[in-house]
């Protein structure tokens, strides 16, 4: 029977009072270059859904020239079925704020951000909370346990739009304009906020980091396998008769297990169809694929990605067709508008197959590959180019099953 790996879920981490900072006591005493160096060791990469190695972007911040630099925690959480950055921020605040006070440190910044997804008012109640007893403690605003290290942290509430989950629609929105995509380069390395050098890190991937510099959990960092390493918090959701938030080891576990042991199987009986792996933003992995380990390599093997880590399990008694339509509606509405390609291509799309659902048309599966293709090359942010990435994998892999009125779909 497979279990968890427990180090970043455990018990609540609220009283600032009972918390050791241990992780950044460790990296105030290694230095900067050394602590950006455990980070590149430790192979973390980012937890947002991007995968870019943090310690690599440390550094280059670190190696970068400007008038002040700034740390940015990206909590918006906009992505369809991810929920663990809620957890991190309500549960054990105390450690994403040690994660940001390392990452400032390590790249030389003296003021942070955390931007938090509007709808989470509670945990924005805490982690405000949090800053408070903070400031209170002499923890930020000074010298920090006695080094030259003197952090200031904002928190900015998010007004709602998915597409701030993107670095550059976030910074924007900071700035106090509409939250849109940059055009990069630059990248916010060079000229981020206020256009001066910033990193921009996932709740989840600061936490790791944390879990890597902690001096009590050494181990953190040789967890898993080659390429990915630690741990990774999934959200899991759909038919599954214990869904919920899980902890697993990179490479040491496979997707069919996390279902079918960790969270208990299809509920009423059903039979999986497949799996959404990353959220909606993710290729879908078929129920007969699933026997893999779950690492970012096995994943891109596949055609797809582990994103975020909110893992969507859907049986057989879900129409396709409006799956579909869900996901389309979703990105059409979502869509900044800056790129005309995400801005007309979602829309198209979601028309098309309308039109299919109304009228039983048969639908030109070549025409939604262009569309598709089109976007993924003329989006400026991630969240554009990977819009009809799980529509494109139900056309590939179930478009002969779409039959509406006698048509067949592609």
């Amino acid at each position: 029977m497979v279990s968890e790996k427990l180090y970043l879920k455990g018990d609540k981490l609220l009283n600032i009072l009972d918390y050791d900072f241990k992780s950044i006591k460790n990296a105030l005493r290694m230095g900067r270059k050394e602590t950006i160096q455990k980070i590149k060791d430790s192979e973390l990469k980012g937890r947002g859904g991007a995968a870019f190695p943090t310690g690599l972007k440390w550094q280059l911040a670190a190696e970068v020239e400007g008038e002040e630099k700034f740390l940015v925690c990206n909590a918006d959480e906009g992505e369809p079925g991810t929920f663990k950055d809620r957890y991190l921020l309500e549960e054990r605040p105390l450690k994403v704020l040690e994660g940001i006070m390392l990452a400032a440190f390590a790249i030389g910044a003296d003021k942070a951000y955390i931007y938090i997804r509007g709808e989470y008012t509670r945990a924005i109640e805490v982690f405000t909370e949090i800053i408070e007893a903070a400031r209170k403690n002499k923890i930020l605003d000074s010298k920090i346990f006695d080094s030259n290290l003197k952090l200031e942290i904002k928190l900015v509430r998010g007004a709602g739009a998915y597409v701030c989950g993107d670095e550059t629609s976030l910074l924007n929105s900071i700035e106090g304009k509409r939250g849109r995509s940059r055009i990069k380069p630059p990248y916010p390395i060079q000229e981020g906020l206020f256009s001066q050098p910033t990193v921009v890190n996932n709740v989840e991937s600061l936490c790791c980091a944390a879990e890597v510099l902690n001096p009590d959990s050494e181990e953190f960092a040789n967890l898993g396998i080659e390429g990915s390493r630690g741990t990774k918090l999934l959200c899991l959701s759909g038919d599954l008769n214990k869904p919920g938030l899980y902890e697993v080891e990179f490479g040491k576990i496979t997707l069919k297990e996390i279902i079918y042991d960790l969270a208990g199987g299809i509920k009423a009986g059903e039979n999986l169809k497949f799996v959404i792996p990353g959220g909606i933003s993710t290729a879908l992995i078929t129920a007969k694929d699933l026997d893999f380990p779950y690492s970012y390599q096995a994943f891109e093997k596949r055609g797809s990605s582990l994103g975020s880590g909110a893992v969507i399990a859907v049986s057989k008694k879900h129409d396709l067709l409006d799956l579909m339509l869900n996901v389309s509606k979703f990105y059409m509405d979502e869509t900044c508008g800056t790129c005309f390609p995400c801005r007309e291509g979602n829309r198209q799309i979601n028309k098309i197959l309308k039109e299919f659902k109304n009228s039983g048309q048969k639908i030109d599966a070549e025409l939604i590959s262009d569309i598709g293709n089109t976007i993924r090359l003329a989006a400026r942010c991630g969240l554009g180019q990977s819009s009809l990435n799980f529509i494109s994998s139900v056309i590939e892999n179930y478009g002969q099953e779409l039959k509406i009125g006698g048509k067949i779909y592609a």
